[in-house]
């Protein structure tokens, strides 16, 4: 079981060395493109949940793949990887239909919430919704997701993010066989659930379906762990 596959578009070798161990020892399938042609090829061979694309490229660069991506399909998120000079180019890049940028050296915290938050956006759009997902694990970071992202910004930085990363603890440890710590992290979330519940911070519905997921979740755990 994954989380989802990624594909890392960088020319530079240690980059995408950085890139695809992070992700692939947080539960993540990797795939590496050295330039926008053999990005292009794996985008349609459907190959990719999550593109990582460098700005930066000899040949065709990060804009005109963003570009050529966006003919091919409307779906597949798109972060853009970024030098710190780079930032305002890669701004530019959301009005072109990335999904969000990262500059380097990474912020891998907001690195990882980015990617797990396109994933579950690609979700929505093409599934109808984090509860058609058959994988309980990944309903369950869709779910979470969905509901943080939509809570106002206070909330977001005070309860959100905190759930986002014990969702994602979840289903890695759940991937693993760690039922126990899988476990834990599912009541961490149900704690922090019930506490922005009480301060009004989303919906009922948004508050059914994290708990609708969390039981499909317990259902789940692993029984060694």
């Amino acid at each position: 079981m994954t989380l989802g596959r990624i594909l890392v578009v960088d020319d530079e070798a240690p980059v995408r060395e950085v890139l695809t161990e992070y992700f692939v020892t947080e539960g993540y399938a990797v795939e590496e493109a050295t330039n926008g042609a053999e990005a292009l090829t794996a985008i349609r061979g459907g190959r990719a949940d999550l593109v990582l694309l460098d700005v930066r490229m000899p040949g065709l660069d990060g804009v005109q793949v963003l570009r050529r991506i966006r003919e091919l399909d409307q779906n597949v998120p798109v972060i853009m990887v970024t030098a710190n000079e780079d930032v305002g180019l890669a701004k530019e890049t959301l009005k072109l239909g990335a999904f969000d940028y990262v500059a380097k050296p990474f912020d891998f915290d907001y690195l990882d919430r980015a990617v797990a938050a396109g994933l579950a956006r690609v979700g929505e759009k093409i599934a109808g919704g984090p509860a058609t997902d058959d994988n309980p694990w990944k309903r369950l970071a869709h779910a979470v997701f969905r509901v943080a992202r939509a809570m106002q910004q206070t909330a977001r930085t005070s309860t959100g993010e905190r759930m986002e990363t014990a969702a994602l603890a979840a289903a890695r440890n759940a991937a693993a066989g760690r039922g126990t710590a899988a476990g834990e992290h599912l009541a961490e979330i149900q704690l922090l659930l019930d506490v922005a519940a009480e301060f009004g911070d989303f919906p009922a519905a948004d508050r059914a379906l994290v708990e609708s997921s969390l039981e499909a979740a317990r259902r789940s755990i692993p029984v060694a762990g």
